[in-house]
């Protein structure tokens, strides 16, 4: 995720008014360290994944939506743990097919349920 993204994302959101100094800040946060730890968070996606679901099979909707949420609830100790998984089950239901959100469920919980045995993991700032 380059300038180009982060460029994007703020024309959208200026679209419906302009976004705070605060917004901003949050969602640069989070393209930049999920860019940033990009490597970390597919490994965990991969790993929690059911099945067949390698990251290739993944669809890239799905599969940037987990991200995002991901870095949330690794790195994002602002952001409650239910209220990342719910915002990823929102934008799911709102651009990915039907089952997406199931499927987004199940690694985000299977995540954090791995979060919570104390397989915290070197960054994090909820240490």
């Amino acid at each position: 995720m380059g300038e180009d993204a982060i460029a994007l994302v703020y024309e959208q959101l200026k679209r419906g008014g302009k976004p705070s100094e605060d917004d901003l800040k949050f969602i640069e946060d989070i393209l930049s360290g999920t860019q940033a730890h990009q490597p970390e968070i597919d490994g965990l996606i991969a790993e929690h994944s059911s099945g067949e679901w390698t990251l290739e099979r993944i669809a890239r909707v799905d599969l940037s939506i987990l991200r995002l949420a991901v870095y949330e609830l690794l790195y994002r100790g602002d952001v409650p743990d239910n209220v990342s998984i719910s915002e990823a089950m929102e934008m799911a239901d709102k651009y990915s097919e039907p089952k997406s959100g199931r499927y987004i469920n199940g690694v985000l919980g299977a995540i954090q349920r791995g979060k919570r045995k104390g397989v915290e993991h070197e960054g994090s700032d909820r240490a």
